[in-house]
């Protein structure tokens, strides 16, 4: 671990020469139960505000529970932090844990898919910062190290990142070239025109509603109107300010162990995708956003097992379209995307998918095998033959009375659903053993050695 960057010695005595052993920064129980502590604090607050402009005495049966919660909140974070205690040794992690039962787990670093820095809002207050170190395996078994010391997370996140590559043990941290920062009032205007959109409708419910109730001299209705409304708005409201603070300062930089992903304004997230680690990835235009030329890119990762909505695998949340078309093109091996030859359904696929049918095509070159669909929303999935877990064809009895079938190419879990709808049965087919055969030869080639591309509106600043 880099010098002047080592926590005391009281918090990670050395074993030996080889092994480290190190305990939770003490806050940590007050930073773990930082949500509920501020439950209490609020509910204490109205409470006693309430029975003060009241004529009664204050009851202090309340305050009692409340002081209650919050001791069992702490002594229990102050349990966990003394009975756990974590060993780093060579190229494995130990984690030892458990007050009655003890137990031990073990991670072997050359299997962590990514390191990643989380600083939630609880912790930062206490300039704490959590590690999330995430296996071969799901984003469920990523083993937690909450909290430490934003310096000490920082040199421990380089050297777990450093031995899982088998680097030296006091490698430092590998230096960055910031590629891209998404800028703030395009991601304001963005989320808006994403979110708003369709939940206008909704929004307007409410006053319909009421004006109908005014007309026919119906005021319950004219009430549940005005519920409805303020109901929807403070709904719509808090899903742009979650969108908005969690995206904020979205930041992409390029070192050698991998892409570096920053963003978030009150609870921040430093995440390290390494080279390799991407399986699939698509290029999203929602309907919105095509009059300016925006789309955002999302990558299913080996390791997470995120939603379309999870914040781990989002690569850009929005930028030009010939720009997230570039990216695509660099981490799936330098290719271009538009230069992959697609086709489209046979024309008989319109008693399928009357008004769908037309917007599906698929194709494949040496490298890769997209597909392109939307009419309205327009989105191009992206995966490298060596990525691909499996391929599988399936057909309804709508399709087999037609002919057809879809072609599925099976990722990682995540936002990347990777489909070739409507195909002629027998090109269903031919695109099958096709994508198993190329699959076995794309293994071959290696990861591009050129730089990640710049686009000229969104360069971030130098570090």
């Amino acid at each position: 671990m880099p010098a002047g960057s080592e926590p005391p010695r009281a918090d990670r005595p050395a074993v030996d020469q080889h092994e480290e052993v190190f305990r939770l920064h003490p806050l940590t129980p007050i930073a773990l139960g930082g949500r509920v502590l501020g439950l209490v604090a609020a509910f204490s607050f109205f409470s006693l505000i309430r029975q003060r402009t009241g004529e009664g005495g204050v009851n202090w049966v309340p305050y009692a529970i409340y002081a209650a919660v919050a001791l069992a909140v702490v002594v229990r974070g102050f349990v966990n932090v003394a009975v756990t205690r974590y060993h780093l040794l060579g190229g494995e992690l130990r984690i030892d844990y458990g007050l009655f039962q003890k137990q031990s787990k073990r991670v072997r670093l050359n299997r962590v898919q990514s390191v990643d820095l989380l600083e939630p809002l609880a912790a930062r207050i206490f300039g704490l910062a959590e590690l999330k170190v995430t296996t071969a395996g799901t984003e469920r078994a990523a083993v937690r190290l909450r909290y430490l010391a934003l310096p000490v997370a920082r040199a421990l996140r380089a050297d777990l990142l450093g031995r899982s590559v088998g680097a030296d043990e006091a490698v430092a941290e590998a230096p960055e070239r910031p590629v891209l920062s998404v800028p703030h009032g395009r991601l304001v205007r963005a989320v808006l025109l994403e979110m708003v959109s369709w939940r206008l409708l909704l929004l307007l419910a409410g006053p319909a509603l009421g004006l109908l109730g005014q007309s026919n001299g119906h005021r319950p209705t004219i009430g549940l109107g005005v519920a409805l409304f303020v109901s929807f708005a403070v709904v719509i409201l808090h899903a742009i300010w979650h969108r908005v603070s969690s995206l904020w300062d979205f930041t992409i930089s390029e070192s050698p162990d991998g892409l570096r992903i920053r963003h978030g304004l009150l609870s921040t997230s430093r995440q390290t995708v390494p080279p390799g680690r991407i399986q699939a990835i698509l290029v999203h235009q929602p309907m919105s956003w095509r009059l300016f030329g925006w789309a955002q890119v999302r990558m299913n990762v080996a390791g997470y097992a995120g939603n379309a909505n999870s914040k781990s695998t989002m690569l850009v949340p929005v930028t030009d379209r010939a720009y997230a078309l570039a990216l695509v093109g660099w981490v799936s091996g330098g290719i271009d995307i538009d230069a992959v030859p697609m086709s489209r359904p046979p024309a008989r696929a319109a008693l399928r998918a009357p008004l769908w049918w037309r917007g599906q095509w698929a194709g494949s070159d040496e490298r890769v095998f997209v597909v392109r669909h939307g009419l309205l929303s327009r989105t191009v999935d992206v995966v490298p033959h060596e990525r691909t877990q499996s391929v599988r064809l399936s057909a309804g009895p709508l399709q087999r009375a037609l002919s057809l079938a879809t072609v599925h190419l099976d990722s990682t879990r995540g936002p990347v659903k990777t489909r070739a709808k409507y195909r002629d049965a027998g090109q269903a087919r031919h695109m099958l053993d096709c994508e198993v055969e190329l699959g076995r030869q794309a293994r071959g080639y290696l990861a591009p050695t050129s730089p990640l591309p710049t686009p000229e509106g969104d360069r971030a600043p130098s570090s």
